[in-house]
């Protein structure tokens, strides 16, 4: 019995530490940046380790397209005691032969380096988009936290002046209803926040339960200095485009390899006869390619390699195409910030503090007080999503130059 009760008291113990930490762990804010965000899935996701096993692969089967055909032996009998003819035979490879598939491997490795390359800035790209998104959304909470302190302060002013006979019951409710619409607002962006939050915690492998700041400023995330020379730097380090190559490449030593075959092949090697004098020699042989020339092998490898040149000319097209796209958003989103923060936004701004001075007379401001408070806050939201848009730009146009990492990671 006492025994029991140790143990009682020992799991109560042991489970409230658990919890303790747990709540601790949870409640440790999370500070994350865009360049270390991108340093830990560069160095802790999972996909890296996958890369790294694919391209090991690739250098495995590389290596062993460059070992020889294992020996054979051949024996010839005349009775079951007699044993007449010991053959060791080894085939010998061209050095033709030997230097395309030494190519071909060498291909196949760097079109795995490349596609790892592909698939590690594809999703280092979304991962910075889904960093972006979450900024944006921690902007969107703080701007309808003060959209709602501003709806209470309207519903106090509308309730003080009811009281002073300065205004009716429907001014009241048209206030309370807007409190209501930005307190729902203001829930749904808190949402919204905690899952973006959530969601990256999850791709970084931290506890999505614990809040997170952070350390970037959504118009200044990922600055793009010299926009004009991204396309040919998209173009000389674009992993696609390299992977393309070395799939052309690889399929022209298939051509090399599949002309390198249509030679005889030669078999060489010791021969031992047992018979009433034992005799050693050298056996030769040679294998003569007569019904498969290599023709199909040749000409499938060639319109692989046509296919792989196309698919790079067709790469090159898109990837100008890309970087034009995101350089007209990039300039297009900008131009729209300069119109708005020096006319509507500016207006807007000015139109709520002339019509905020006016409340403080009395009810009859009340109305026009709420309509430039709203359109303020229009300006404010228009002014935020242009900021986004513009960071999404900026962070495409480091993906197509290969410079997401570089940048970021500095």
């Amino acid at each position: 019995m006492q025994h029991g009760y140790l143990f009682l008291l020992w799991f109560l113990a042991s489970w409230h530490v658990r919890a303790a930490r747990a709540q601790t762990a949870a409640g440790d804010t999370l500070h994350l940046s865009l360049s270390g965000v991108l340093a830990r899935v560069r160095a802790e996701y999972p996909l890296g380790r996958a890369n790294a096993a694919l391209v090991s692969a690739a250098e495995a089967r590389a290596a062993a397209l460059k070992v020889y055909e294992n020996p054979r032996i051949e024996i010839d009998r005349t009775t079951f005691r007699e044993l007449d003819n010991l053959r060791l035979v080894q085939s010998i490879r061209w050095p033709a032969e030997g230097r395309a598939l030494g190519g071909v491997g060498r291909a196949q490795v760097a079109s795995a380096r490349a596609e790892a390359s592909v698939r590690q800035g594809n999703f280092a790209l979304e991962v910075a988009q889904r960093y972006t998104d979450a900024l944006r959304q921690a902007r969107v909470v703080a701007l309808m936290v003060e959209a709602e302190s501003l709806a209470q302060r309207a519903v106090d002013r509308a309730v003080s002046s009811r009281q002073l006979a300065q205004t009716g019951d429907l001014t009241v409710l048209e206030v309370q209803v807007s409190l209501d619409a930005a307190r729902r607002a203001r829930r749904g962006a808190e949402a919204e926040r905690d899952a973006s939050a959530a969601a990256l915690a999850i791709l970084l492998g931290d506890n999505p339960k614990s809040p997170v700041a952070f350390d970037d400023d959504l118009p200044l995330l990922a600055p793009v200095p010299a926009p004009d020379s991204l396309v040919a730097q998209a173009l000389a380090g674009d992993p696609e485009s390299a992977r393309l190559q070395s799939e052309a490449e690889g399929a022209r030593r298939e051509v090399d390899l599949a002309r390198a075959r249509r030679w005889p092949q030669l078999e060489l090697g010791p021969s031992i006869t047992i018979g009433e004098s034992t005799t050693v020699g050298l056996a030769f042989g040679l294998s003569l390619p007569l019904w498969n020339r290599q023709t199909a092998a040749m000409r499938a490898a060639s319109a692989d390699r046509g296919a792989a040149l196309a698919q790079l000319e067709a790469r090159r097209r898109e990837l100008a195409a890309s970087v034009l796209e995101a350089r007209t958003t990039l300039a297009r989103v900008e131009g729209e910030q300069g119109l708005l923060r020096g006319g509507e936004l500016a207006r807007a701004q000015q139109a709520a503090l002339l019509a905020g001075r006016a409340l403080e007379q009395g009810g009859p401001y009340l109305s026009a007080w709420l309509t430039a408070r709203q359109a303020y806050l229009d300006a404010r939201r228009a002014e935020l999503d242009l900021q986004w848009q513009a960071a999404r730009a900026r962070l495409l146009l480091h993906h197509l130059a290969g410079t997401l990492y570089a940048k970021d990671g500095q």
